[in-house]
């Protein structure tokens, strides 16, 4: 039997936002992949929650994540995006951050705001 390769989706921000409102079905039908999130979405639905116990909460959720933390690479990679499209897109640096994370480790970018990357070059997008 041949061994398949599961391959890894980011998933940005917003869609997690919308799963934890209750619209689970954004997962669905996305086999053979496993979930990943950088430290940046982890920190951006940090802020977002409303006390400790929206904390503990949320934290318990994004166990199910495997967690890309945001290395040299990354970092420089996103400083370039910065660079060349904060002034002409209007990039901002979390979205920056995210995309670097899926470019330098070559994996789509799962999201719901399409018009927010789609100007980024070697970036591949995944749109639920």
């Amino acid at each position: 039997m041949e061994k398949r390769t599961v391959e890894i989706v980011l998933v940005d921000t917003c869609i997690l936002i919308e799963i934890l409102r209750g619209k689970s079905n954004l997962l669905k039908g996305i086999f053979d992949r496993n979930f990943a999130i950088n430290s940046i979405v982890y920190m951006e639905l940090l802020q977002g929650t409303r006390d400790k116990q929206g904390v503990a909460k949320l934290e318990k959720f994004l166990k199910r994540f495997d967690l890309i933390h945001i290395d040299k690479e990354i970092s420089e990679k996103a400083l370039k995006l910065i660079k060349t499209y904060s002034k002409s897109h209007g990039l901002i640096i979390a979205d920056a951050m995210i995309a670097a994370t899926a470019i330098e480790k070559d994996i789509e970018l799962l999201t719901l705001n399409f018009k927010d990357f789609k100007f980024i070059s070697g970036l591949k997008i995944y749109t639920p």
